[in-house]
C-alpha cells in the first residue's frame, strides 16, 4: 500500500515539475524586448513634393503653318546662335504674289483713271466758266465729281489691301522672338503637314538657363510663395541633386475638362522652378520638385514609433513590464522624425519598433 503511495506521489511530483516548467517556459518566451525612446525637440521641415518637367527657360518652338504656304528655305542650323530678329524659315506663297501683282494692276488702273477724272473736271470746269449758265455742262461737271470721289475710296481700299498683302508677305520670312541657340532642326517636319501630331520645326533657346514646370493643387498653392527654395532630383541620376527656386505660380487653375476637373487629379495650378546649379540632363527630363514651406522645432519621435490603423496614429508606452497602446495626434514629417501634437509626455519610453505581434497589455522587457 505505502508503495502505490509513493508511486501515486512521484507521479504527481513529476505532473507538478512539467507544469512548472511550461509555465515557466511560456512566461518568458512571452514577453519581448523592445528599445524605447522619448520625446526629442528637433527642427523639422514641411515639405511639397510634385514632379515637372526640365524646360528652356527661354523657348520659342517653329511649326509648320500651312496658311503661309510652303517652305521654300531654312535658313539657320542647329547649333547656330540667334539673335531677337534673325530670318529663321522662309515660306512660299505662289498665290499672294498673284494677290500682289493683281493690286498692282489695280492700283495703276485706278490711278490712270483718277488722273483722267481730274483733267475732265478741270477742262469742264473751264467751259463752264466761260457758259455759267449751260445745265448739261454742270450736269457733267457734277457726274465727272461723283465719279472722282468714287475712284479715290477705290484707290483707299486698294492702298488698304496693298498693306494687307504685304503684310502677309512680311510674315512669309519667320524671324526668331527670343535670343538663344538653334537647339533642334527638323527638316522632315517642314514636310510633313499630313502627321496626327505635329512636330516643330525649329526650337531654339539657351541651355544656360533652365526651368522646371509642373502643378501643384490648390491647398498646395496656400504654402508655397514666389523665392521659396527647392530640391530638384530625378530618377535617370537618383545620387544627384540640384538646388532650384519658385519662380512663378499661376493664379488660375489649368484648363479643365467638361467635367471640371482635370484628367486624374483635382484641380491643379502651374508652377515653375528656376535651376539655379549647372545641371546635365537635357529639356525633357522628368524632374522631382520639393519645396520647403517652413522650419519650425517640434516634439518629435522616430517614424518607426508610430503606426496607423483606420486614419488613426498610435504608439505603444512602457509601463512597468507591459506595453500600453496611445493614441497619439501627429503633425509634419521631416526625414526619419515625425511629429507628435499630443498624446504622451516628454518622459513616457516609447517603443522605437513595435512588432505587428505586439498588442495592448503585451509583456515586454527593455534593452
Amino acid at each position: 500500500m505505502n508503495k502505490k503511495i509513493y508511486i501515486a506521489v512521484g507521479v504527481i511530483a513529476v505532473v507538478v515539475l512539467l507544469i512548472g516548467l511550461n509555465v515557466w517556459k511560456s512566461s518568458s518566451t512571452s514577453s519581448e524586448t523592445v528599445e524605447v525612446t522619448k520625446l526629442k525637440k528637433e527642427t523639422i521641415t514641411e515639405t511639397v513634393l510634385t514632379s515637372g518637367q526640365l524646360k528652356l527657360a527661354n523657348e520659342q518652338t517653329v511649326y509648320f503653318s500651312a496658311d503661309k504656304g510652303t517652305i521654300k528655305e531654312i535658313l539657320v542650323k542647329e547649333g547656330e546662335a540667334v539673335k531677337k530678329g534673325t530670318p529663321l524659315i522662309r515660306y512660299e506663297n505662289k498665290q499672294l504674289m498673284l494677290e500682289k501683282k493683281q493690286n498692282e494692276l489695280q492700283l495703276k488702273a485706278a490711278n490712270l483713271q483718277l488722273k483722267d477724272l481730274v483733267s475732265k473736271r478741270k477742262e469742264t470746269e473751264k467751259l463752264l466758266k466761260a457758259d455759267k449758265q449751260n445745265e448739261q455742262l454742270k450736269q457733267e461737271l457734277e457726274q465727272i465729281k461723283l465719279q472722282e470721289q468714287q475712284t479715290k475710296i477705290e484707290l483707299e481700299q486698294l492702298q488698304l489691301q496693298q498693306e494687307m498683302i504685304q503684310q502677309q508677305i512680311d510674315e512669309l520670312i519667320v524671324k526668331s522672338d527670343v535670343d538663344g541657340k538653334v537647339v533642334e532642326v527638323n527638316e522632315q517636319a517642314a514636310y510633313a503637314s499630313n502627321q496626327l501630331e505635329q512636330e516643330p520645326i525649329i526650337r531654339i533657346g539657351s541651355l544656360d538657363q533652365l526651368i522646371v514646370e509642373g502643378t501643384i493643387s490648390e491647398y498646395d498653392t496656400l504654402k508655397i510663395e514666389k523665392g521659396q527654395a527647392v530640391t530638384l532630383t530625378s530618377d535617370a541620376v537618383p545620387d544627384k541633386s540640384w538646388k532650384g527656386v519658385v519662380d512663378f505660380i499661376s493664379d488660375l487653375p489649368k484648363q479643365q475638362d467638361s467635367l471640371g476637373m482635370e484628367s486624374g487629379s483635382g484641380i491643379q495650378y502651374q508652377i515653375r522652378v528656376k535651376v539655379e546649379d549647372k545641371i546635365d540632363l537635357k529639356p525633357g527630363f522628368q524632374m522631382l520638385i520639393e519645396v520647403k514651406t517652413k522650419e519650425q522645432k517640434a516634439n518629435v519621435l522616430p517614424v518607426t514609433a508610430v503606426k496607423e490603423e483606420h486614419d488613426k496614429h498610435y504608439v505603444f508606452v512602457v509601463k512597468g513590464k507591459k506595453a500600453e497602446r496611445r493614441e497619439v495626434k501627429v503633425g509634419s514629417i521631416s526625414g526619419e522624425w515625425i511629429e507628435i501634437k499630443k498624446g504622451i509626455q516628454s518622459d513616457d519610453r516609447v517603443i522605437v519598433n513595435p512588432s505587428d505581434d505586439l498588442k495592448d497589455g503585451s509583456e515586454v522587457k527593455v534593452k
